[in-house]
């Protein structure tokens, strides 16, 4: 390979192996074998490696075709456009044969034939020669027939026919083997100790799976541990990563010593209308790369950035064009779905663009007040439309805003005024249950504690006083029963009711709807006393009276449960009845949901609990998605106390011994699926009686059938469930005894796998553990031994017979018994290029 470079000196071979990018290699190769593409370009932000997949590709290139030229031009030492950078750059490419030195004359343009026919002439960084550099290419591709020209750039080139390949990050683990091997060169190793590695992950993470970014964090362990590296990514004001740079004099890029200058360089290169926009979007939260998982909370929609960031200053015509400006020039990132784009600033650009922000402090208040009252308005429609046909809409919102709307409660809690706006969003979030849904309830009580400490000075209100019980509501959720009894204490001083008001429930003391309520839930969960039911049902008749849509079903939903739960039968029986024929009437499913929860308990609780089997089986089918993990638990509940009772008060009704059996030990797996969910929550049900209460009566039911060694080996199996996937739900609708087993049935260990997943053939099983533990269909071939072609058909297949939209569902159905056989595939990833032929070994079931 004939290779020709600038300044007469070949680049210094990559002191690193190369890590990762197959899918973008094999692309890039095929590119340039087949001559389909004339101009190539590779384009990501800076330190992402384009330099060194391009580099990789031409190896391959020689080694498949030797006779083949290349010509190398670096472009990142040139001034940027000017009057003479198209010169520049002619001169830097054109030459004519190396074998005779007297043609090579840099003083002349380009001529037809001056490159060798079906040469690669490589243009290396572009981004701030691009008018010279496109001008360059459109003559050369002209005048040169056969020639590719292959160039890297922040961004595009420009050129009608450009093939552009975007150079994503690492993957996860890509991103550990490159640390520990930048490691190694520190002389500070990472061990093989989990705790090591799990740091290290998280610095990965921080740093967006940046090739030139980890190797700046692995070059810390030279003055500090990994831990005292991730305490210098704070993501906020504090954080360190600017201060990052280069120690080596020898061998760096200017515009790479640091994450500062990779940063700046392209900033630089900015618009000033551009700057000023991409400063603004630094108010809202950083994304992240999510390495083919659908993000929860990547991103905001156009119409987020136009309400914060735009007015006479950047006109809001102007917010799209600008946006997709600062994507071409790989500063703004996008997830992308089938209907709609998510913005977001990587956490480095973000604390970048902050730091810029700040520079103007009234600008930086400006921009948070705006983006507070945004957020604030919008969890505030939650009031009308929650418990209606359009609130699951308004759930996906929060969710994936959930960021944002904690740093604008954050943001403004040194200002008493703006802390109130935060309050009030809080206030709001915690009473549609959005932590639970959402598994944030630590981080939001902590800050709706501290706006209320903060606000209190100004006076205490109603709005304080709402806050105040919603907030010991999850105190009680938490087992923390002192913090609660003291909140609904200082809500009730204020009325001097006497100090004995406890004790009588039954009466009215004429206290506000949401005291009412948290009072009934502390009756409910810390007393399990039959009069919170009273308390619950007047709180609601209250919510009423105010015209609160939400108070209302909330007090309707717990007066419901309590009386399924604690009242008497007859009372039971018709409470829950009435609450599901209206909660069905208002079109809302999670209303609907939680009515036949209450309605399938008070049957478990009736003369024939085998009567609650069908209803348990319709609250399973009925959940929309196992992303919502309060659901989800309360759904475990429904059939782990359904179970509880059929086996005490009716056997009969689940078949013969055999099946009996099955059941007790699906339900000890069901006390471990529940342990889960309430743990992913921040729950901590040890400390909640009437929870503890249904678990040990759960406990010792399951195991009178299959003894304490069984019991134990299922529930530590549902103890692994992982929150936020659809592998309960699905077991469930599928398993759960509508009728009953009959007795010839083989006896289930209680493994929770899909029943789907036996559809699969063997080569298939195999095919989807790699691809659970994140291989892409490319080294899933190398490893099999198979091709690309075929893999792909396996994975079709795969998701046909699981019946999922997305390959990145597969995880979600790998059977309990698979998970160690998929978490050793992710482990030792690092062996695929020696063992190209090895298939995973699945374990037998135990």
């Amino acid at each position: 390979m004939a290779v020709i470079y600038p300044d007469g000196a070949a680049p210094a071979a990559p002191a690193t192996e190369f890590f990762g990018r197959m899918r973008e290699l094999a692309r890039l190769h095929d590119l340039l074998r087949s001559g389909t593409a004339r101009l190539i370009t590779l384009i990501g932000p800076g330190g992402i490696g384009k330099t060194r997949l391009a580099a990789e590709a031409l190896r391959r290139i020689s080694r498949a075709d030797p006779g083949r030229p290349v010509y190398w031009a670096r472009l990142a030492e040139l001034e940027r456009d000017c009057a003479d950078s198209a010169e520049n750059v002619l001169r830097s490419v054109v030459r004519t044969d190396i074998s005779d030195p007297d043609a090579l004359d840099v003083g002349v343009g380009p001529r037809a034939g001056a490159l060798a026919e079906h040469a690669i002439l490589v243009l290396d960084n572009c981004e701030h020669v691009l008018a010279a550099a496109g001008r360059a290419v459109i003559d050369l591709l002209a005048t040169t027939p056969g020639l590719t020209v292959l160039a890297t750039s922040r961004e595009p080139v420009g050129w009608a026919d450009e093939y552009i390949l975007a150079v994503p990050p690492l993957s996860s683990f890509e991103s550990l083997q490159l640390f520990r091997q930048r490691a190694e060169l520190t002389g500070r190793p990472v061990p093989e100790d989990p705790a090591q590695l799990a740091v290290v992950r998280r610095i990965c993470r921080r740093v967006e799976h940046n090739p030139l970014f980890i190797r700046l964090a692995a070059a810390r362990l030279r003055h500090q541990p990994p831990a005292m590296v991730l305490a210098e990514l704070t993501g906020d004001a504090t954080d360190q990563r600017m201060q990052w740079s280069q120690s080596a004099r020898a061998g760096t890029e200017r515009r790479h010593r640091g994450v500062y200058d990779v940063i700046a360089w392209s900033f630089d290169l900015c618009a000033a209308d551009e700057q000023l926009l991409l400063q603004r979007m630094s108010v809202f939260a950083a994304g992240y790369e999510t390495d083919g998982v659908t993000p929860q909370r990547n991103g905001v929609e156009l119409p987020a950035v136009v309400a914060v960031c735009a007015d006479d200053v950047l006109p809001a015509g102007q917010v799209v064009p600008l946006l997709e400006r600062l994507a071409e020039c790989s500063l703004v990132s996008t997830f992308r779905t089938e209907t709609s784009v998510r913005w977001y600033l990587v956490e480095s650009v973000r604390l970048f663009a902050g730091d810029r922000l700040r520079r103007d402090p009234a600008e930086v208040n400006r921009m948070a007040a705006r983006h507070r009252r945004y957020h604030r308005d919008r969890v505030v429609a939650a009031r009308s439309l929650w418990f209606g046909p359009r609130e699951q809409s308004w759930l996906d919102w929060a969710r994936t805003s959930w960021d944002d709307i904690l740093i604008g409660i954050e943001t403004g809690l040194a200002d008493p005024g703006e802390a109130l706006v935060g309050l009030e969003t809080a206030s709001v979030l915690l009473s549609v249950w959005v932590p639970f849904v959402k598994g944030g309830s630590r981080a939001l009580t902590r800050l709706t504690a501290e706006a209320l400490d903060i606000t209190r000075a100004e006076g205490i209100t109603e709005h304080h006083i709402r806050a105040t019980a919603l907030l010991g509501w999850y105190y009680l959720w938490q087992g923390e029963a002192d913090r609660a009894a003291a909140l609904l204490d200082e809500c009730v001083a204020g009325r001097n009711p006497g100090s004995s008001w406890r004790d009588t429930p039954e009466i009215d003391i004429d206290l506000p709807a949401s005291v009412e309520w948290i009072w009934g839930l502390e009756l409910m969960l810390f007393r399990m006393d039959a009069r919170a039911v009273t308390v619950l049902e007047r709180a609601g008749h209250k919510f009423t009276a105010q015209g609160d849509r939400v108070g209302v079903e909330r007090g309707q939903i717990f007066a419901a449960l309590a009386a399924s739960m604690l009242g008497d039968p007859d009372r039971a029986n018709r409470i829950t009845r009435r609450h599901l024929e209206r909660s069905v009437a208002s079109e809302s499913s999670s209303a609907a949901h939680w009515a036949r929860v209450a309605r399938t308990l008070a049957l478990a609780r009736s003369a024939e609990p085998a009567a609650a089997l069908e209803p348990a089986h319709a609250v399973v089918s009925g959940m929309s998605s196992g992303r919502d993990t309060w659901m989800t638990s309360w759904s475990v509940a429904v059939c782990m106390l359904v179970l509880t009772q059929v086996l005490t008060g009716d056997p009969a009704a689940l078949g013969a011994a055999a099946a009996i059996r099955i059941r007790a030990t699906e339900l000890a797996w069901l006390v471990g699926v529940f342990r889960a969910c309430h743990r992913s929550l921040g729950i901590c049900i040890e400390r909640v009686p009437m929870v503890v209460l249904g678990v040990r009566r759960a406990t010792e039911v399951a195991t009178a059938v299959i003894g304490p060694a069984d019991f134990a080996a299922a529930e530590q199996r549902g103890e692994q469930f992982r929150p936020g996937g659809d592998a309960v739900r699905e077991y469930l609708r599928h398993r759960w005894p509508v009728r009953p087993v009959v007795a010839d049935a083989p006896v289930d260990r209680g493994e929770p796998a899909d029943s789907r997943w036996d559809n699969l053939s063997p080569a298939e099983r195999e095919v989807a553990v790699l691809a659970a533990a994140g291989w892409p269909n490319s080294a899933i071939a190398q490893r099999r031994g198979s091709s690309v072609r075929t893999v792909d058909a396996q994975v079709a297949s795969i998701r046909q017979k699981l019946m999922i939209g997305s390959r990145r569902q597969i995880p979600d159905h790998i059977p309990v018994h698979l998970t160690g056989a998929v978490d050793t595939e992710r482990a030792t990833a690092a062996d695929r290029p020696r063992n190209r032929r090895r298939t995973p070994r699945l374990p037998d079931r135990q």
